[in-house]
């Protein structure tokens, strides 16, 4: 049984933020608006108010399409050919503060922050809540809020950290002028630990309405994002431990079938024993788009990342020639091309029985001469042409593979670089390639990174890694590796420093008096 986002009248399932503003005779209830006082009665309104924060993963600002191309548009894997200038912008690093529509990540993440907020300042009072069902549900609220705290410091650098629910005219306007990503990142952590002791690592065995819930957070998501925060602080030692909790965990295990990650059929998903966490959407063709605002019964929960990225829609981005090289490097032990290549780029390749693209044959699609021509296929229907707005695509934020492998770069950076050698060569066997466990036993530590550069790549290639990779490796501030990326995407030759991070907006500085830019601004 999934988490059901939607399928709850509004009345119960969604709780506000912004009710603390002064009363007074002018004021009008809204009865379709629950107040706290009015809420958080009873379990089930508990449970409620923690699948609202879950609601927040499917819509714009998040998961839906905002956060997958802000991490996507600014490695060099993709390039972007979009007529909207905010998506070159920030692609390009060139993005103006006064963009508008920057304000719709900052948006959804704070949505999440301010519904974990509710749920952790409200739950613990809730009458008659089971005391196990009432830890686990507190776990997932310190879960999301770290993950929502995590994705805007990675991409704003210092932002507002808003812990509990405003009640006063002053708590409207959270100053960011002392906040550095050190202290972001210090707070995410507490709550990656207090989420942690709170949740299990599955639901089979819980007793409560979650028993046998898929989608929820776990303790394995938890310690995998705690790792993740470690290992982007430079600190292999202190990540090491949680990454490997996953690993010995024995709760999960790589696909068989590399493809099957990026499957539309709800049957091939629910078998998937390698997604840690993810977000989840549906075929539904309902009539309401879920861009953002109030879920109701017509919202269709689709990937918005589908026709974003679909050469048959809007096509805004597209591979660079970097990632089509490189993930033709190696073959597989029978001749043929990575599997992973063909689950992530769509091209013509008739030696290997690719001849089509979306459901149609590629040279009446694209005609004489096109047989060079390449495009994304990862999260995208160009396998079978269905319509890219009914996308139902479950978005990965965190899976297995990536885990096993930065646990191997703990490995081989704390001085244990045999050890590390066999996960990724376990990452590899998926693959059907060359067994070279041996051989990157051997390499130093320099060479055996330059080999996990090339294993990430191939495993995670167009999932949103690959920026943060060259970021906590170094290659924004090093000139000759900054050069190698200019090589691979003509959009850095417009980086300079301090365009890692993307602008606040600047409404929400004009709103609030006591915001900062950042860097970029």
């Amino acid at each position: 049984m999934k988490i059901k986002f939607i399928k709850i009248s509004l009345s119960v399932f969604f709780l506000f933020m912004g009710l603390y503003a002064c009363k007074d005779e002018l004021e009008i209830a809204d009865p379709n608006r629950l107040s706290s006082e009015q809420f958080y009665e009873n379990q089930d309104q508990a449970v409620a108010a923690v699948d609202a924060i879950y609601n927040a993963l499917i819509i714009d600002g998040m998961y839906q399409r905002i956060t997958p191309v802000y991490n996507d548009g600014r490695g060099d894997e993709l390039s972007c050919r979009s007529p909207w200038p905010f998506l070159t912008g920030f692609s390009a690093f060139t993005i103006p503060p006064t963009d508008g529509a920057l304000e719709i990540f900052w948006a959804g993440h704070y949505i999440m922050v301010s519904r974990a907020n509710q749920v952790l300042e409200q739950v613990p009072g809730v009458p008659d809540v089971e005391a196990g069902l009432r830890e686990r549900l507190l776990g997932q609220a310190y879960f999301l809020r770290a993950l929502a705290y995590f994705n805007l410091a990675n991409v704003h650098d210092k932002v507002p950290l808003i812990l509990e629910t405003p009640k006063g005219s002053e708590a409207f306007y959270p100053s960011n002028a002392d906040v550095t990503l050190a202290t972001v990142y210090t707070q995410i952590k507490s709550d990656l630990e207090n989420a942690i002791s709170r949740l299990p690592l599955n639901y089979n065995a819980v007793t409560g309405p979650d028993q046998g819930q898929e989608g929820r957070a776990t303790k394995g998501a938890a310690q995998s994002l705690l790792g993740t925060v470690y290992l982007y602080e430079g600190s292999h030692a202190a990540a090491l431990p949680h990454f490997e909790a996953v690993v010995n965990s024995n709760q999960y295990t790589l696909a068989p079938n590399y493809a099957d990650l990026f499957s539309q059929d709800p049957a091939v998903e629910r078998n998937n024993t390698e997604r840690i966490f993810w977000a989840e959407f549906t075929t539904s063709a309902n009539s309401d788009f879920n861009w953002g605002g109030d879920p109701n019964v017509n919202w269709r929960q689709f990937l918005a990342l589908t026709p974003t990225y679909s050469q048959g829609d809007f096509f805004d981005f597209y591979p660079t020639a970097f990632l089509y090289n490189e993930m033709r490097e190696e073959r597989t032990i029978d001749n043929k091309l990575d599997p992973r290549y063909h689950a992530t780029i769509l091209s013509y390749e008739p030696s290997e029985g690719y001849t089509t693209a979306y459901n149609q044959d590629w040279l009446t699609r694209y005609g004489p001469g096109s047989e060079g021509n390449y495009y994304i296929k990862k999260y995208t229907n160009a396998v079978n042409g269905t319509d890219a707005f009914t996308a139902g695509f479950n978005y990965h934020v965190i899976r297995y593979a990536d885990v096993l492998l930065m646990y191997a770069e703990c490995l081989a950076n704390t001085g244990n670089i045999a050890g590390a050698a066999q996960y990724v060569q376990q990452v590899r066997d998926r693959a059907n390639l060359p067994d070279r466990e041996a051989e990157f036993a051997g390499y130093s530590l320099d060479q055996f990174m330059q080999q996990l550069e090339h294993e990430r790549i191939m495993e995670l290639a167009v999932e949103g890694k690959r920026w943060y990779d060259v970021k906590r490796w170094g290659y924004l501030n090093n000139p000759a590796r900054l050069d190698e990326l200019k090589s691979h995407d003509f959009e850095f030759n417009t980086y300079s420093n301090g365009k890692d991070f993307i602008p606040i907006a600047q409404t929400e500085l004009d709103r609030n008096p006591n915001l900062v830019g950042n860097s970029a601004n």
